[in-house]
Parts: structure tokens; C-alpha cells; sequence
């Protein structure tokens, strides 16, 4: 169960995360704002890792490979939604539970059928939400599925590392070293590619905002790995896509159509699953 709660406590950081993505200019250039958050991600979990010895060197490669995928999913996420519709590309990158089961069997934890069904129900949900909502994106570039394919198993792929990482030492001491891995790396590549960092700058209180939502959801999601059933922070963080849409019709507005109720209803019931199955 504590598990499945820093899975929601994740979920709810990227959705509301994700709604703020909204305030920022369309056509910004994505490195600079993405390199800030994974910065300021960096600075918030700092205190639960720099100040401690690093780990053995598999533990220490662990967590910073960790923090790298999720820098280059998150790369590739915004780069699919860029070039393709919403609900072409999002039910793709939603349903990275099911390859972040798979990784905990490659990691031999035992997997339930129950999960599987209750993950194949959340993933089917989110897909309904996503698939009915209205969307005013460009026409599909034949790299978007490509890049929401590298996105949904990069961010699978993140997890799995974290959490792995976080059974060896100190969660949170796991999750600094992720992020301070992920923040080299994203302004290593800024440093080649500066364009753009005067116009983020001019936002900072967003992307200082977006940097601890951030922080706060990858390190719930990698805390997980010390704990029993870690799969189902997973499995859970995938709902930040429907927390966004809840969020936009709760404080702008928006129209959540009845369909999209049904595919909320379905993720319930895979919660459900989850929680007491």
C-alpha cells in the first residue's frame, strides 16, 4: 500500500507539473526548460545525498543511469507530443507499467496476474483519456510513435534502475544521486546547444516550481525500490496524465467528456485491484 501512495504522491507531482508546462509559451525551446528542471530536481534532493558517501560503483552507476534515461525519456516525450496528436502518442507513453512489470520480473519479484490485469486496466484508462480528448496538435510525424515507444520504455526503464538502486542504499540517497546524474547531463548538452537559455530564464518561476514537482515525483517513485510490491509506484504514476485533465477542468475549466469519465472509472477500478487484491 505505501507503495501505491508514493506512486498517486508521484502521479499528482507530474500531473500538476504538466498543467504549469501549459503556462510556458508554445514553441519554447525544450532543452533550457527541461535542463532547469532537472536542475532545480537536482538542488531539492540534494541534502539527502551529497552530503553522504557515495555508494559501491554498481550502486553509484545504478542510480545516475537512472537519472540519465529518465533525462532522455523525458526528451523524448516532449519531442512525440511536439510531432504528433495527444491522443496518438500519449496512450503509448502511458502504458509504461506494463514494461516496468516486466523489468521487476527481470529483477525476480514475482508478478500476480492481478497486477497484470489491474495494470492492463489503468494503462487501458489512461488510453481512453487521453484517445477522447480534444486536441489541436500538428499531423503526425512519422518519428513520433518511434519517440513515444523511446519515451515509455526509457521511462520504465528509469524506474527499474532507481529502484534497484534504492534496495541497496538509503531511498532518497538513491533518488539525489538520479537527479544530480540526469541535471550533468541535461546541461552538458545545454552548454553545446545554449540557444534559448535567455528566454527560460524569463520564467524561472515556473520552471522553479515544475523543478520541485519534478523532484518530488521521480524520488517517490524511486523511494519505492526499498520497499515490498515497489512495481506499483510504477504502475500508479502513469495516472499523471489524468491528474493534468482533472486539474485543467477543476481550476481552467476544461470539459471532461463522458467518455473520458468512463476510462477515469476504469483506472479506479484497476486501483482498486492494486490496493486490495
Amino acid at each position: 500500500m505505501l507503495a501505491l501512495g508514493l506512486g498517486l504522491i508521484a502521479a499528482l507531482g507530474w500531473g500538476t507539473h504538466d498543467l504549469l508546462v501549459r503556462t510556458i509559451a508554445p514553441g519554447a525551446r525544450v532543452l533550457p526548460q527541461l535542463a532547469a528542471v532537472m536542475l532545480v530536481a537536482a538542488l531539492v534532493t540534494a541534502p539527502f545525498g551529497w552530503t553522504k558517501a557515495l555508494p559501491d560503483l554498481e550502486t553509484l552507476a545504478l542510480a545516475i543511469a537512472s537519472g540519465c534515461t529518465y533525462f532522455g525519456a523525458s526528451l523524448a516525450l516532449y519531442a512525440a507530443f511536439a510531432r504528433a496528436p495527444v491522443k496518438l502518442v500519449a496512450p503509448v507513453i502511458g502504458a509504461y507499467p506494463l514494461p516496468a512489470l516486466g523489468y521487476e520480473l527481470l529483477r525476480g519479484n514475482p508478478v500476480s496476474g492481478i497486477e497484470w490485469l489491474a495494470a492492463g486496466l489503468i494503462v487501458a484508462g489512461v488510453a481512453v483519456v487521453a484517445t477522447q480528448g480534444d486536441s489541436d496538435s500538428p499531423r503526425p510525424h512519422p518519428a513520433a510513435l518511434p519517440l513515444a515507444f523511446a519515451a515509455c520504455f526509457g521511462m520504465a526503464t528509469s524506474f527499474a534502475l532507481g529502484q534497484e538502486a534504492a534496495s541497496r542504499i538509503e531511498p532518497m540517497h538513491a533518488a539525489s544521486l538520479a537527479r544530480s546524474g540526469g541535471a550533468v547531463l541535461a546541461l552538458a548538452l545545454l552548454a553545446l546547444r545554449p540557444k534559448g537559455v535567455k528566454a527560460a530564464l524569463k520564467r524561472w518561476p515556473v520552471l522553479l516550481a515544475m523543478g520541485c514537482l519534478d523532484g518530488l515525483a521521480l524520488s517517490s517513485v524511486i523511494a519505492a525500490g526499498a520497499l515490498a510490491q515497489a512495481s506499483y509506484a510504477s504502475v500508479t504514476s502513469s495516472l499523471f496524465g489524468v491528474v493534468t485533465i482533472l486539474l485543467a477542468w477543476g481550476i481552467l475549466g476544461e470539459r471532461v467528456r463522458l467518455a473520458q469519465g468512463a476510462g477515469i472509472a476504469l483506472i479506479f477500478t484497476g486501483l482498486g485491484w492494486l490496493a486490495w487484491g
